[in-house]
């Protein structure tokens, strides 16, 4: 226990006039004139005796009012604990008293019964209850006081040390800076509510109180300082991010920065000393300002706080709670593209989900803008938006409000003509939270790659050309291919490095030279496919040909003849989890590819080189596709024909041809489509195509108006952008070249979860942190009454005035009743 004011605790000396009263205006025993003087004796030595017991109660009662005056005005403290009595304590307590009222009045009855005098009686009543009082307090004092005292010593079994409120504090204001903070109301954001609180509880502090700031937008960490005015600095640059940092985890970090600064400071007080906290110079405590939204703290509590935290008992840990009761807010929570990359000419459907949450809002108007050439914000469509809160929503119960209501609305962009197209969806509305009324996205558009088709058979040449890029689409400038044909003859003299792929389809022989074209054009990046189909009635050739060793520096496989399937078979593709058949995955499966029949192939022998990607479903399970790579390029082999020359019917699988010729090409060209929409906090990453000059470098300009130089490691196909904390658009700049070039971008937002404002429970809280082991508050009043409870313990000074007011109206009472027992037996004399 500690004493705000233990110097008042000289009153106890007080107590003595209570005494000095009693012996000097005790009552003097009067003078009775009876004729029965024996029988007077006895009724005097009785007074005597009830007079004493009843003076003595007297002044016992006036030296406990004297008492309790001088202990309230101390206002002494305990550490904090449960100072009520539990279910056990408070049933044992009613029964006792039970029992002693029971027994006080059995005993009285019987003593009535036995037709004694009432100065007998009254001499037994006296005894009765001191003895049964007595009793009556014995068994309180063995079955309360003991087990209250040895749970509560129990629950204090490392009390803090007496301190007082002029004692330095070492304290670390930790910051939630997610955007959930960013919500207003009366004008101010939860995070400007936070420093307003934690600015005025800096004021406060005693001197030479050191104080670090951290935030959970990144993990940097402010060191203790004693300047509250750099302090007071520090907070007010504070700011939110779209990217944050779990709080749980740094929590964790300040707790270990208040222990490692409380080791090094009992290092440099007592050297080779134990740590104590009884000798440590400052009262440490760390303060967290957040809104205690969800979705800043892990979904699964980490049980390493709470372990530190049992075990460093010297540390306080205050919750400031600065969130809103029932948030309202109406924003746009996705943003769906049909696809993020395209060719050029073609067009992109734009899906926005529109979410309200405790709020009414009409004619609100989405917008869709984009950016022209000169990177001028265009608007290129609307839409309006009428949303409504149901009317059972409409009285929101709880802590917080759910979303309610989500929206729907699509819209176009027809005919992409730039190769990054970068936009915007905006929402016209008042709400308290901004963030998501703000959608970003982009869209890659890039030339139609040159694909070259080879073959001895024009037609089959032609059937492959037209599936790739259809003559309507060609006409239309949105195919996604551009396609030559030529003949095998011209294979020598076409320059190869032009062409993103080159397929060659029922070749039967090369020579040398074009088999070494063909390596160097894979060696330098490109993608070569050979769809062995026809052998044109010369089987042996063509083995001999492809088994040459000029052929083998290029080819996976050895052909080893070619045969028929009796009955046929098919491609065996299921749940097949090559990246040849993703697009296939997200489709549901591959349709009719893996229905046609497969009625002739060549039976091969896979290199070591030589990868299977697909089989037949014969019982040997014959290799259907098999890949390579070498250098920088891969090549691919199909061992049977996709055309109608009688080796497959994969010609007739309608969509699924078309877009196995799509990803095949997709594949050879090896370039993925690069992801051009990211959360904040991803790691972006580019990917240039295989034919580009390698670039050596990269300016990345920021939407918070940063240039930053990227440097391309050797070797590498990619680079990385971690820096993807600001929410808008990127650009990429090759920066290789004497004349810059833009080569791509790609957009940020924010998070959904930012969007939702539902707070994190309290039993959450205590799996997090601990029962018992922090304290939440809402206000300055509150945090400053947390903090004396925290500091110096609970204060009885309530409790105390209450004692003190039983008592003196106690004293005052049996005074009374004393005083008009006496007259009463005067009057009878």
């Amino acid at each position: 226990m500690s004493l705000i004011h233990p110097g008042l605790l000289l009153g106890i000396a007080l107590a003595i006039i209570p005494v000095i009263l009693h012996f000097l205006l005790r009552s003097k025993p009067k003078k009775l004139i009876f004729p029965a003087l024996a029988l007077l004796q006895r009724k005097k030595i009785q007074n005597s005796r009830r007079l004493k017991l009843r003076h003595l109660w007297l002044l016992l009662l006036r030296i406990l009012v004297i008492v309790a005056i001088v202990l309230a005005l101390t206002r002494p403290s305990l550490p904090p604990a449960n100072y009520g009595f539990s279910t056990y304590e408070l049933t044992m307590l009613i029964t006792i008293s039970l029992i002693a009222i029971l027994a006080y009045l059995g005993l009285m009855r019987h003593f009535q019964k036995q037709r004694i005098s009432q100065q007998s009686l009254n001499t037994h009543r006296t005894f009765l209850r001191g003895g049964i009082g007595a009793a009556a307090f014995l068994l309180v004092a063995l079955l309360v006081l003991w087990p209250y005292q040895r749970r509560i010593s129990a629950e204090i079994s490392e009390p803090l040390p007496a301190v007082a409120e002029n004692i330095p504090v070492t304290a670390v204001f930790l910051f939630d800076t997610s955007l959930s903070m960013d919500y207003r109301q009366d004008s101010l954001s939860r995070l400007d509510q936070a420093r307003t609180i934690a600015d005025e509880h800096l004021s406060n502090l005693p001197a030479q109180s050191r104080i670090s700031v951290m935030h959970s937008s990144s993990e940097d960490n402010f060191p203790f300082q004693s300047d509250l005015t750099a302090v007071q600095s520090r907070m007010k640059s504070l700011k939110t991010s779209a990217f944050s940092l779990f709080l749980d985890d740094r929590l964790r970090a300040a707790i270990n920065r208040q222990e490692d600064d409380f080791k090094r400071s009992q290092a440099a007080q007592e050297p080779g000393a134990g740590p104590s906290a009884a000798a440590d110079q400052f009262v440490r405590e760390i303060y967290i300002y957040t809104d205690l939204a969800r979705s800043a703290w892990r979904n699964q509590p980490s049980q390493a706080i709470r372990q530190q935290l049992e075990r460093l008992k010297w540390l306080g840990i205050y919750v400031i709670d600065v969130g809103v009761t029932n948030p309202k807010n109406i924003g746009i929570s996705h943003v769906t593209l049909s696809r993020e990359s395209i060719t050029l000419g073609n067009s992109v459907t734009v899906k926005a989900e529109i979410m309200t949450s405790g709020i009414t809002s009409e004619n609100t108007t989405l917008e869709l803008y984009t950016q022209n050439e000169k990177g001028q914000l265009i608007k290129r469509d609307q839409r309006l938006l009428s949303t409504t809160v149901p009317p059972e929503t409409n009285t929101v119960s709880g802590p917080a409000s759910k979303p309610n209501q989500e929206t729907q609305l699509e819209m176009s962009l027809a005919n992409i003509s730039q190769k990054t197209t970068q936009g915007e969806l905006r929402l016209t509305s008042s709400d308290p939270y901004l963030p998501d009324d703000v959608r970003y996205f982009t869209i890659l558009a890039e030339p139609p790659p040159e694909i070259l088709i080879i073959s001895p058979d024009s037609a089959s040449a032609q059937l492959w050309s037209a599936a790739l890029a259809p003559e309507k689409l060609v006409a239309l400038k949105k195919s996604r291919y551009h396609c030559k044909v030529v003949s095998l003859n011209e294979l020598e003299s076409t320059p190869l490095e032009q062409f993103a792929a080159v397929y060659l389809i029922n070749v039967t022989a090369l020579l040398p030279k074009a088999w070494r074209l063909c390596s160097e054009y894979v060696e330098n990046g490109g993608g070569l496919c050979f769809v062995l189909g026809s052998d044109g009635d010369a089987p042996e050739s063509m083995i001999v040909s492809f088994n040459s060793l000029a052929a083998q520096k290029v080819l996976p496989v050895e052909l080893l003849g070619s045969l028929k399937f009796i009955p046929p078979e098919f491609l065996d593709l299921e749940n097949n989890p090559h990246s040849l058949f993703e697009y296939f995955q997200e489709l549901g499966g591959t349709g009719e590819l893996s229905t046609r029949e497969v009625s002739r192939f060549w039976r091969v022998e896979p290199t070591e080189q030589g990868q299977v990607i697909a089989t037949y479903t014969d019982t040997r399970n014959s290799p259907a596709i098999i890949e390579r790579n070498l250098g920088q390029g891969k090549v691919v082999v199909l061992t049977t024909g996709v055309d109608s020359s009688g080796w497959s019917q994969l010609l007739f699988a309608r969509w699924s041809y078309l877009a196995f010729a799509d990803q095949l090409t997709r594949y050879l060209i090896h370039t993925r489509s690069n992801r051009a929409n990211y959360l904040a906090g991803e790691i972006a990453s580019y990917q240039w195509p295989a034919s580009a000059t390698k670039p050596e470098t990269f300016l990345l300009r920021t939407p918070d108006l940063k240039q930053l130089l990227i440097q391309v490691k050797a070797g590498a196909q990619q680079i990385a952008i971690p820096e993807t904390t600001a929410v808008g658009q990127y650009q990429l700049i090759d920066n290789s070249s004497n004349s810059t070039r833009s080569s791509s971008g790609f957009s940020v937002n924010v998070s959904p979860a930012e969007s939702n404002f539902t707070p994190i429970s309290e039993n959450e809280l205590d799996q997090f942190l601990g029962a018992d082991r922090y304290s939440i508050t809402h206000d300055m009043e509150g945090l400053k009454r947390t903090i004396r409870t925290g500091r110096l313990g609970v204060e009885i000074f309530p409790l105390l005035a209450t004692l003190l007011l039983l008592l003196f109206c106690l004293e005052h009472f049996t005074a009374n009743f004393f005083y008009e027992i006496d007259q009463s037996a005067e009057t009878v004399s």
